[in-house]
C-alpha cells in the first residue's frame, strides 16, 4: 500500500512538472500568437514587395495624331530615368526592408520584456497569495484559541476583539491576494495566447543572466537607429542621382505613308537645367541623414545610461535579497516560532503577540519586494541587451 502511495505521489509530481509554464515557454507562445508580432512581420513583407516596385517605370504613352493632315498615325512613347536612379531606388528599398526588420526586432524585444514582467507580477502575486493563505490559517486557529480562552476567563473582551479584528483583516488580505493572482494569470494568458498556464515557477532570484553582455551592439533600438542612418545615406545618393538626365524613346510616323521604318522612331533626353531644385533635394537628404546620425548617437547614449542604472539597481537589490535570505528570513521564522511558544505558555498578551507576528510576516513580504526589484532590474537589463 505504501508503495502505491509513493508511486501516486511521484506521478503527481511528474504531471505537475509537465503542466508547468516557464518564462521562456510563455515568451515563445507570445511570439507565435501576439498580434503585434504578426503586424511587424507583415510590415517586413510589405517592404519586400516594395523592393520589386523599385524600378517604377512610367506607363508608356499611346497616341494618335495626323502630322501631315492626310491620315492618322499611331505612336508609342516610353520615358525612363537614368539607369543609376533605378539602381539607387533598389538600394533604398532594400535598406527600408532592413529597417522594417529592425523594427520587427524591436517589437519582439518589447514583447519579451512585457511577458517577463507580467510573469514576474504573477509570481509575486502567487507568493503573496500563498503567504496570506498561511497567515489566514494561522490567524483562524488563533481566533479559535482566543475565543476558548475568553470563555475560560483567561483573557478579556478587548484582547478577544483585537484578535478577531486582525483575523478579519488578514482574511480580506488573503481574498484580495487571490483575486490579484487570478487577474495576473488571466492577463498573462491573454498576452501569451495560452489557454492553460499550469503552474508557475516559484518566486526566487535568477542570477544566471547577470553575465549577459551589456554591449550596445545588440540593443534593437540602437540597431534600428543605425539602420535608419543607412536608409538616410541611401536617400542622399538617390537624391544626387535625380540630377542625372532622363530619356524617352518612341515610335511615330510623322511623314508620308511611305516613310521608311528607320525614320519613324524618335528619342529625347531631359537636361537637368534647374540645378537649384536638385541641389535643394540633395541638401534636404543630407540634413535628414545628419539628423539620423544624431538620433543614433542619442539612442546609444540613452541605452548606455540605462544599462548603468539598471546594473546598479540589480546589484543593490541582490544585496538586499542575500541579506534577507541569510539573516532576516531566519529571524522571521525564529520570531514566529518563539512568539507561538510564548503564547501557548501564557507568557505574552495578544497585543504583543499579534504585533510580533505582523512584524515577522512583514519581513517575508519585504523579501518578496526585494526579489521583485532585483528581477525587474534583471529583466530591464535583458531588454536593453536585446535578449
Amino acid at each position: 500500500m505504501k508503495k502505491i502511495e509513493i508511486l501516486t505521489w511521484l506521478l503527481f509530481l511528474t504531471l505537475s512538472g509537465l503542466a508547468q509554464t516557464t518564462p521562456d515557454a510563455a515568451i515563445r507562445a507570445a511570439l507565435q500568437n501576439h498580434p503585434l508580432v504578426k503586424a511587424a512581420a507583415f510590415d517586413v513583407q510589405a517592404k519586400k514587395y516594395a523592393e520589386k516596385s523599385a524600378l517604377n517605370l512610367p506607363n508608356p504613352e499611346l497616341n494618335a495624331e495626323s502630322p501631315t493632315g492626310q491620315f492618322y498615325a499611331v505612336g508609342v512613347l516610353q520615358s525612363f530615368e537614368f539607369p543609376t536612379v533605378y539602381a539607387r531606388q533598389k538600394q533604398v528599398a532594400k535598406a527600408e526592408t532592413a529597417l522594417a526588420q529592425a523594427g520587427q526586432r524591436i517589437s519582439e524585444n518589447g514583447l519579451r520584456y512585457t511577458v517577463r514582467t507580467m510573469y514576474l507580477d504573477a509570481q509575486v502575486a502567487d507568493y503573496q497569495s500563498r503567504q496570506w493563505k498561511t497567515r489566514d490559517s494561522l490567524y483562524q486557529a488563533i481566533t479559535v484559541a482566543a475565543a476558548r480562552q475568553f470563555e475560560a476567563g483567561e483573557i478579556d473582551f478587548l484582547q478577544k476583539t483585537l484578535v478577531e479584528n486582525e483575523a478579519g483583516k488578514v482574511a480580506r488580505e488573503r481574498f484580495a491576494a487571490e483575486q490579484l493572482l487570478m487577474t495576473m494569470t488571466g492577463q498573462l494568458k491573454i498576452m501569451t495566447g495560452l489557454a492553460d498556464l499550469g503552474t508557475l515557477l516559484p518566486l526566487r532570484p535568477d542570477t544566471t543572466s547577470l553575465g549577459v553582455s551589456s554591449g550596445l551592439g545588440a540593443n534593437p533600438a540602437v540597431l534600428y537607429e543605425q539602420q535608419a542612418v543607412q536608409v538616410a545615406e541611401k536617400q542622399v545618393a538617390l537624391a544626387k542621382s535625380k540630377a542625372l538626365p532622363n530619356f524617352s524613346i518612341g515610335y511615330m510616323n510623322q511623314g508620308e505613308r511611305e516613310t521608311p521604318i528607320d525614320y519613324r522612331f524618335r528619342a529625347s533626353i531631359g537636361l537637368p537645367l534647374w540645378v537649384g531644385q536638385y541641389r535643394a533635394g540633395v541638401n534636404t537628404a543630407k540634413a535628414e541623414s545628419q539628423a539620423a546620425v544624431a538620433r543614433a548617437a542619442a539612442q546609444s547614449q540613452a541605452v548606455a545610461l540605462q544599462l548603468q542604472r539598471t546594473d546598479l539597481e540589480a546589484l543593490t537589490a541582490l544585496g538586499f535579497v542575500r541579506y534577507y535570505e541569510q539573516e532576516a528570513l531566519p529571524r522571521s521564522r525564529a520570531l514566529i516560532s518563539a512568539v507561538l511558544r510564548m503564547r501557548d505558555a501564557g507568557q505574552t498578551d495578544y497585543v504583543t503577540f499579534l504585533k510580533t507576528l505582523d512584524e515577522a510576516f512583514a519581513i517575508q513580504r519585504e523579501y518578496a519586494v526585494q526579489i521583485q526589484a532585483f528581477e525587474t532590474a534583471r529583466i530591464q537589463h535583458l531588454y536593453l541587451a536585446g535578449q
